[in-house]
């Protein structure tokens, strides 16, 4: 079986090779909801390699639907979801790697503020080309950081 990690990582590759298409076909609303999810595929496979996070069962017994860690000051579980609370939880785990890479992969995630998972409810008529074609960019800017790290097997 395969891990969790490896899942999410091709999870990531199969929701932005989608989102190329949706977006180079002028399918808007769709294309900006893949960029989203493989931003997020891509971020929980780092997490799950680089940080103390699992996908394993949760203290209380319960199996993981989502990566999860434990609060070190509270011992309370904290389940890591959907943009953009996960680009929140990405900052404060990943606090003290300086790497610039990693920096400026983060600060990009200020793109995906607006973007919600729930969107995919709404007829899309708000979904502007910008907003798109900039999560466009940052979710390369993710998936080749996370494709480095695949290959190197660390953080640059």
């Amino acid at each position: 079986m395969n891990s969790a990690e490896h899942h999410f990582a091709h999870a990531a590759l199969r929701h932005y090779e989608d989102a190329v298409l949706l977006h180079d076909g002028a399918r808007l609303p769709n294309a900006d909801h893949h960029f989203g999810f493989a931003v997020e595929c891509a971020l929980k496979s780092l997490l799950l390699r680089f940080a103390v996070i699992s996908m394993g069962t949760k203290p209380n017994g319960k199996p993981a639907s989502k990566p999860w860690s434990t609060d070190p000051t509270t011992g309370k579980v904290q389940e890591h979801g959907h943009l953009p609370e996960l680009a929140t939880d990405v900052s404060l785990l990943m606090h003290g790697r300086s790497a610039s890479g990693l920096t400026t992969a983060i600060a990009g995630l200020s793109a995906f503020a607006t973007w919600s998972v729930h969107d995919r409810y709404l007829d899309g008529s708000d979904v502007a080309e910008a907003d798109v074609r900039q999560r466009r960019t940052v979710a390369e800017n993710i998936l080749a950081l996370h494709d480095h790290a695949l290959l190197t097997g660390r953080l640059p």
